[in-house]
């Protein structure tokens, strides 16, 4: 069905119609007419005779009554301005008979030998033929020159206004159809985004707790590990620390009074105290492996004691001696 096409070809004094369906001729009929004003009932009759199915007529005109013409000289404009100058010039290039034409030309050629192809018909002509489609129902094609080869539409001036209209409405239709369409994508998606983003916020909510609850953890975890290393390192100074005294006291000479020992874990510190010779103590813990860079921190006081000579001193050891943790006294 979507195939099937009424052509109608209108000579002078008759109408010839068949119906091609896929490619193949499965219809003919003919009529007469004496005057434009007779087309539409002659086509009416042929739609009626024609089999049932057929929507779409395609119109050729026969020469005549088409007037055609081969034009040179004319200036080289473009097809659209080209058909306006013909249009403008009708009178020039066709017999007007006292009616008004409808015109349409084509560029044929090339080059210099580039000319052009015109064609002209009564509109009142062309105006009974889309009367006629239009009371038979007939959806009309176009409106063409028969046996030729360049494509020249005749179609009357109110049909060409009325399709720029349709045209225009459609394309107007097809736009408010594009707008509305993305107002409503841009909508379902803001519509969407929203729904999300609540959805996300009711989850963080739900999360929060837990959330909350594993961060206090970890602290309490990294509080409890910075504990057990600070408790570790004590433990570990203190062990050091015991084990320096052990031999320091062993170090000392029995003729000797220790009054202070400072000791850091960087194994820095300073042994107050006094012997009957400074030197025998720096000696003695010279040979030490807990301590190194044993060194008088100043001069050697002399101080009687019990009827007896005493050095009072001041040892440090490894690095600059600084005062640190007391270790015992």
């Amino acid at each position: 069905m979507r195939s099937r096409r009424l052509r109608l070809r209108v000579g002078r004094s008759t109408l010839r119609a068949e119906i091609v369906e896929q490619g193949s001729v499965t219809w003919r009929g003919e009529a007469p007419y004496s005057a434009p004003s007779d087309l539409a009932d002659a086509i009416a009759r042929l739609a009626a005779e024609a089999p049932h199915g057929c929507r779409r007529l395609t119109v050729m005109l026969e020469h005549p009554p088409v007037q055609l013409r081969t034009l040179a000289d004319l200036p080289p404009v473009k097809p659209p301005l080209l058909t306006a100058l013909v249009a403008q010039q009708a009178g020039r290039f066709f017999r007007k008979n006292g009616q008004p034409l409808v015109t349409d030309a084509v560029w044929c050629g090339e080059g210099g030998n580039r000319v052009a192809r015109a064609a002209a018909v009564e509109e009142p002509l062309v105006e009974g033929v889309v009367a006629g489609a239009r009371a038979a129902g007939l959806w009309l094609e176009t409106i063409a020159t028969a046996d030729e080869r360049a494509t020249l539409v005749l179609l009357p001036h109110s049909e060409q206004a009325a399709r720029e209209r349709r045209a225009r409405r459609h394309t107007r239709r097809l736009a408010l159809t594009a707008i509305a369409t993305w107002l409503t994508a841009g909508s379902l998606f803001c519509a969407r985004l929203a729904w999300e983003r609540r959805a996300v916020a009711r989850e963080l909510a739900v999360l929060q707790k837990p959330l909350a609850a594993v961060l206090d953890a970890r602290r309490e975890l990294r509080d409890a590990e910075a504990t057990l290393t600070a408790i570790t390192n004590a433990e570990s100074d203190r062990v050091r620390g015991l084990a320096m005294l052990a031999a320091v006291t062993q170090a000392l000479p029995d003729s000797s009074v220790l009054t202070s020992l400072a000791w850091s874990a960087d194994g820095t510190g300073a042994l107050v105290g006094a012997a009957r010779h400074a030197t025998d103590v720096v000696a003695r813990l010279n040979r030490l492996d807990a301590i190194t860079d044993v060194r008088l921190g100043g001069p050697v006081v002399r101080e009687p004691l019990g009827g007896r000579d005493w050095e009072r001193f001041t040892i440090l050891f490894g690095g600059d001696g600084g005062p640190g943790r007391r270790a015992g006294s």
